[in-house]
C-alpha cells in the first residue's frame, strides 16, 4: 500500500474545529499555485499544485468552517480565482503587492512568497482591494483598451519628434499641438526617398492610432453610456475639465466609489497621498505615494489642469496653492488633482451634477 505524503496526510487526517483559524496565502501564476497554510498562529503546510480554482476550492471546502480568510496578490491572472472561491462559500481577497511589507535583499521564492502571504494575512497586516464583478471587469477593460491606444500614440508623437532631431528638421508650426495641420506639414516636407519612406512609416502609424482612438471614444460612448453607468458618466462629465475619456475611466475603476468614506481613503486608492516624513516634533510631507492606478492618476492631473484653465475659480485656488509651495507647479497641480477626484466622488455619491457653490462640502461620513 502506497504510503500517504504529508500533504495527504494532513488534508485526509487533520480535523479542524470551527475554534482553529486557518489562514491561506497562494502566489498564483499561470500554471501553478503555490500553497501556504498558517494554522493557529503557526505556519503547517506549503505544497504546489497546478493552477486550478476548482482543485484548490476541493482540497479546502472539507475546512471551510476553519478557513478565515484567503489571500493571493493582484496580478495578471485577475480575480477568477477570488470570485470562485466565494462562490463555494470561502472567504477569499487579493491585496496589492505594494501594499505587502516587504524587507530589502530578502529572498524571493514561490514558497517564501506563499508563507509570507499567510502569516501576513494571519497578522492583519494585509489590505484587500475591491473584487469588481465580471461586468465591472469588462466595462473596465473597454476604458483601459482606449488608454493602451493613447499610450501607443504618444510613444509615436515622441518617435516622429525624435526623427526630427535627429536629421536637423525644424518642427512645423503647431506641432506642439498636433494640429492637422502641422501633421500635414509633416507629409509635404522635402526629405531624401529614405528619410521620407522612414517618416511616412511613422506617420501611418500615428494615423492609424488616431482613427483608433476615435473608434475607441465611440466605443466608450456606445457601451459605457447607458443604464446607472453612464448616468454616473454624464454626472462627471459636468465637472470643468473632465470628458468623456477620464469620466468613463473614474466611473469604471472606482466602480466600488460607495465603500469610501472619507476623501482620504480616495486619495490612497489613487496613490495621491503625500508621504509623511516625521522625526521628533519635525513632520513634512513628501512626495506622493504613487502606489496605485497610475492610468487613472495621470488622466486626473491632466484634467486638472485643463480644469485651472478653464475656470477662474480653480485657477485662483491652484496659485494660491502655488504659492504656499514654493512655486513648484508639480505640487500645486496635484493638490488640484485631489480637489478634482474629492468633487468626482461626492458627485457620483450624492448622485448630483457638479455645483461650485457645494464643491467644497465634504463627503459623506
Amino acid at each position: 500500500m502506497a504510503r500517504l505524503t504529508n500533504i495527504e496526510k494532513f488534508f485526509k487526517k487533520v480535523n479542524l474545529s470551527i475554534d482553529d483559524e486557518l489562514f491561506v496565502g497562494v502566489d498564483v501564476h499561470k500554471r501553478t499555485y503555490h500553497v501556504a497554510l498558517f494554522l493557529n498562529d503557526m505556519p503547517v503546510l506549503d505544497f504546489g499544485m497546478s493552477a486550478s480554482p476548482e482543485k484548490l476550492s476541493e482540497k479546502l471546502l472539507p475546512m471551510k468552517r476553519s478557513v478565515k480568510n484567503i489571500v493571493y496578490e493582484a496580478g495578471p491572472t485577475g480575480y477568477g480565482l477570488a470570485r470562485h472561491l466565494a462562490k463555494n462559500g470561502l472567504p477569499a481577497m487579493v491585496t496589492a503587492a505594494s501594499a505587502i511589507p516587504s524587507v530589502n535583499g530578502a529572498n524571493k521564492t514561490d514558497r517564501i512568497d506563499s508563507k509570507k502571504l499567510a502569516r501576513y494575512l494571519a497578522k492583519g497586516l494585509l489590505r484587500p482591494i475591491a473584487i469588481p464583478t465580471e461586468k465591472e471587469e469588462a466595462n473596465r477593460q473597454l476604458s483601459r483598451m482606449r488608454q493602451r491606444r493613447a499610450k501607443q500614440r504618444a510613444k509615436v508623437k515622441v518617435q516622429i519628434k525624435s526623427f526630427l532631431l535627429m536629421h536637423g528638421i525644424a518642427e512645423p508650426s503647431g506641432l506642439k499641438n498636433w494640429t492637422v495641420s502641422s501633421v500635414n506639414s509633416l507629409r509635404r516636407i522635402r526629405l531624401s526617398k529614405k528619410l521620407r519612406l522612414s517618416l511616412d512609416d511613422l506617420l501611418y502609424d500615428y494615423d492609424y492610432l488616431t482613427s483608433r482612438l476615435k473608434n475607441n471614444n465611440e466605443m466608450l460612448v456606445e457601451n459605457l453610456g447607458k443604464g446607472v453607468l453612464g448616468h454616473g458618466i454624464d454626472l462627471l462629465m459636468t465637472h470643468p475639465g473632465i470628458g468623456i475619456v477620464v469620466a468613463s475611466q473614474f466611473a469604471t475603476e472606482l466602480c466600488n466609489y460607495k465603500d469610501f468614506n472619507t476623501t482620504r481613503q480616495l486619495y490612497r486608492y489613487l496613490g495621491l497621498s503625500p508621504r509623511i516624513h516625521q522625526s521628533g516634533e519635525k513632520s513634512n510631507g513628501g512626495p506622493i505615494s504613487k502606489i496605485a492606478n497610475i492610468r487613472l492618476r495621470q488622466n486626473l492631473i491632466e484634467s486638472a489642469w485643463t480644469w485651472v484653465n478653464r475656470d477662474i475659480e480653480a485657477r485662483k485656488c491652484f496659485y494660491r496653492i502655488l504659492n504656499n509651495c514654493g512655486g513648484i507647479k508639480q505640487k500645486a497641480i496635484v493638490a488640484m488633482a485631489r480637489k478634482l477626484s474629492g468633487h468626482l466622488l461626492m458627485m457620483l455619491q450624492n448622485n448630483e451634477p457638479y455645483d461650485r457653490a457645494k464643491s467644497g462640502s465634504r463627503i459623506k461620513k
